[in-house]
């Protein structure tokens, strides 16, 4: 028992061990450093991706049986191979540790940063000089005034309940985002449409064709419906591993034909029960451009609060961010080593996060593009991540089912809410109250926390399958939700409450 007890003591540490592990990244490295180790270069039917992965875990558990003293043929090997390779140290842990390195960046790289850092410095000085000036000014009458106000939005969001529920399509709903201006609600589905529909009231206005799988996740861009002049609406993120973008002037000449026609149709069937659902045909729209670069399926999108960039996350490890004027790709970052998944910008667009299924969450200075924080705390999947308006406060949802609340001044977590009995799906603050953030779950609810005291508010229940997304409308009023039940629906604060 005590042999089986160790054997699973180091089982433990070779997983931990290989969710940090670093490991070459380029497929021909990883082929001979197997056959330096003895072990074969390939299974059949084996890809690069798993390749890798069989790599990074024979590396955990050598060190760990390097660790432990063990002497035997497999580890004097390691070894040999760690004392002829410059770049690579064997620490008296057994660790191998791989030292940081800088390649050369172009020259639009290099414009890119240039204008990341003319574009966030004066957002942030803002930002800071608001809440220097906040906490020099405060008296007693302003916190019972901040009090008050806060009150009253708990009781709104408390209020919340189902005015809409939508069936999405044929496949599950994976995604959905609003439009900035809160009247527009685009969603994704596994079938490979996106759909836009009108808010509150639901009505479908045209929907996007394009992809050739899954569709894991939909965005919209900051100026679309915001901005005069604003030609892109949104981009799309596929397991096809293509980066969609969509044309704002295509997505809103179909609404308003479909507008129009609903419009007719209501004046002339006046008789037509509302109860009764009613086949609707819209106009299909076809990508504006398609992206290329990832070397596996796409995990999540976000974009720069600029509008000027696009940043990928996907299972080859790597995120990548794309100009979206010269509509090419700006870098391809390594650093994590399992699949990136979760991703976010902070308000200012100095700092990007982005998270892994090793459950590592790296923070990236993009002025300089050195990574200024690793966030280690989750123990599964990090699935979702994003960004509190005061700028230093971050959140990320995992398949630990926990949120973890992290401030970025400590480089730490501050909180952790045991807040779904399953895996979290997305995790969102609202956008203009720092004090509130909103839960998904694959435990079929929405869940409204109090970010003061990180109580709950109020659970949404309503969806028969999984809970895939969940975001706030950008005014703060609505919450839309998609699920595993080919369904989205739209939560509102109760009138009558």
């Amino acid at each position: 028992s005590k042999n089986r007890a160790d054997e699973l003591i180091k089982q433990l540490e070779a997983k931990r061990r290989a969710r940090t592990m670093a490991v070459p990244t380029n497929d021909f490295e990883v082929r001979k450093r197997l056959r330096q180790l003895g072990e074969p270069i390939t299974y059949f039917g084996e890809g690069p991706a798993n390749r890798r992965e069989r790599l990074r875990n024979l590396l955990a558990e050598l060190a760990v049986e390097a660790a432990s003293g063990v002497k035997n043929e497999r580890t004097a090997k390691l070894e040999e191979i760690v004392k002829g390779e410059s770049d690579v140290s064997f620490g008296v842990s057994g660790r191998i540790t791989t030292e940081a390195y800088d390649t050369d960046g172009s020259p639009a790289l290099l414009n890119a940063r240039v204008e990341i850092y003319q574009f966030s410095i004066p957002r942030a000085r803002s930002r800071l000089l608001a809440a220097k000036r906040k906490r020099a000014n405060i008296t007693k009458q302003i916190m019972e005034d901040l009090d008050k106000a806060y009150a009253e939005k708990a009781k709104a969001l408390k209020g919340f309940t189902n005015s809409t529920s939508q069936i999405g399509g044929g496949r599950p709903i994976s995604a959905c985002d609003f439009r900035y201006d809160s009247k527009r609600l685009a969603t994704a589905s596994w079938s490979g449409v996106c759909k836009v529909w009108s808010v509150p009231d639901s009505n479908l206005l045209c929907q996007l064709k394009g992809h050739t799988d899954r569709v894991s996740d939909i965005r919209y861009h900051p100026h679309a419906g915001v901005t005069m002049g604003a030609s892109l609406a949104m981009a799309t993120a596929g397991v096809d591993g293509t980066l969609r973008f969509w044309s704002l002037s295509d997505i809103e000449k179909a609404a308003s034909e479909a507008q129009g026609e609903a419009d007719m149709k209501v004046e002339g069937e006046s008789t037509t029960s509302a109860s009764q659902p009613q086949e609707k045909k819209v106009k299909s729209i076809k990508a504006s451009s398609i992206l290329k670069g990832h070397e596996d399926r796409l995990s999540r999108i976000a974009f720069h609060p600029s509008g000027q960039y696009i940043a990928s996350t996907s299972y080859d490890t790597t995120w990548r961010l794309w100009d979206l004027s010269l509509q090419k790709e700006l870098l391809c970052q390594d650093g994590h080593a399992a699949g990136t998944y979760g991703l976010a910008f902070n308000p200012d667009g100095a700092v990007m996060c982005t998270g892994d299924i090793g459950g590592i969450c790296r923070v990236w200075d993009l002025r300089s593009g050195k990574p200024v924080a690793s966030l280690d705390g989750h123990v599964d999947n990090i699935l979702c991540i994003d960004f509190s308006s005061n700028g230093h406060e971050l959140a990320t949802g995992s398949c630990d089912n926990t949120l973890k609340i992290w401030d970025l001044r400590k480089r730490k977590s501050s909180y952790t809410i045991l807040a779904h009995s399953k895996l979290i799906s997305n995790v969102c603050y609202h956008p203009n109250e720092p004090d509130f953030l909103v839960s998904s779950s694959y435990d079929n609810t929405v869940k409204i926390w109090s970010a003061r005291d990180y109580q709950l508010l109020k659970t949404l229940k309503g969806h028969e399958g999984r809970v895939m997304r969940a975001q706030i409308s950008h005014d703060g009023n609505m919450i839309a939700s998609t699920s595993f039940d080919r369904t989205w629906k739209l939560w509102m604060a109760d009138e009558d409450s």
